[in-house]
């Protein structure tokens, strides 16, 4: 079981590097249009995966969609970004609420089959991350580079979270979601994002606010999580894809960002 766990971690990890590294390059870079064609590139890649699981393998409302989007983002800009980041936030907030007061059932309907989630839920990714590079914040950091600091929270989260609950979780946490994962591996996540924004605080002399951020942060990577993890036991789906060695798919990698980008993008917004 250690042998299995250490050669899977290890696995997870390289993989995560490998994801990480090019990411850091593009940041360092600074280049907006850059930025924009990696984006778009991983919206599109999720947005393809979320439909290889479907029953519904038409992919004309992923390209109305799209193109709508981009329509009204050409047409309003920076507003109708961050309008649609603060509606994909409500929409989160509203499912982690759900997930807190076991109310899932509202939810029982919805899985891989829903096209209007499909289009809805990576674009939201993709808006707030648009909106995030373009506009200051009271944070002294680039955004660039604060886009990258939220991508590490629920990277170091999700690494926190499973390193804690392999070696020390024992109580389920929604198991009838996710049987693996564990009330400690939940705090693990939680400590994990809280001390990452301790050091950045230190070491880059941010704001305080950073803490309590990346803290909410986490709670919302882990709401993620849970969402795909709901979508996949509705559908009999074990992972969405197998492109990423350790992890999956695309949208097992990035379930946890796709909630926490938009959350955080609004708080920054409101708190700039």
């Amino acid at each position: 079981m250690e042998k299995e766990f250490k050669s899977k971690f290890i696995t997870r990890s390289l993989t995560g590097l490998g994801i990480i590294m090019p990411l850091v390059i593009l940041i360092y870079l600074e280049n907006l249009y850059f930025f924009y064609a990696a984006i778009i590139a991983i919206t599109i890649l999720a947005i393809s995966e979320w439909r290889a699981n479907s029953q519904d393998k038409s992919f004309t409302l992923d390209v109305i969609s799209i193109l709508i989007f981009l329509a009204l983002f050409l047409a309003f800009s920076s507003k109708f970004l961050f309008l649609y980041t603060l509606g994909i936030s409500m929409l989160w907030v509203f499912f982690s609420t759900c997930l807190i007061l076991n109310k899932l059932d509202k939810f029982k309907n919805i899985s891989f089959n829903n096209t209007l989630l499909r289009s809805l839920l990576p674009l939201g990714f993709l808006a707030s991350s648009i909106f995030l590079v373009n506009h200051d914040s009271f944070l002294s950091v680039s955004n660039f580079y604060l886009f990258l600091i939220i991508v590490f929270n629920s990277a170091i989260s999700d690494s926190s979270a499973y390193l804690i609950g392999s070696a020390l979780g024992k109580t389920p946490l929604l198991k009838n979601i996710s049987p693996n994962k564990t009330v400690e591996g939940f705090i693990g996540g939680v400590i994990g994002a809280g001390l990452f924004g301790v050091f950045l605080s230190f070491l880059l002399n941010l704001n305080w606010i950073i803490i309590p951020l990346l803290i909410i942060g986490s709670f919302f990577s882990f709401a993620g999580d849970y969402f795909f993890s709901f979508l996949k036991r509705q559908s009999g789906v074990k992972d969405t894809g197998s492109i990423l060695p350790g992890h999956g798919g695309i949208l097992d990698r990035i379930d946890s960002h796709l909630p926490s980008m938009p959350i955080l993008v609004v708080l920054i917004n409101y708190f700039a």
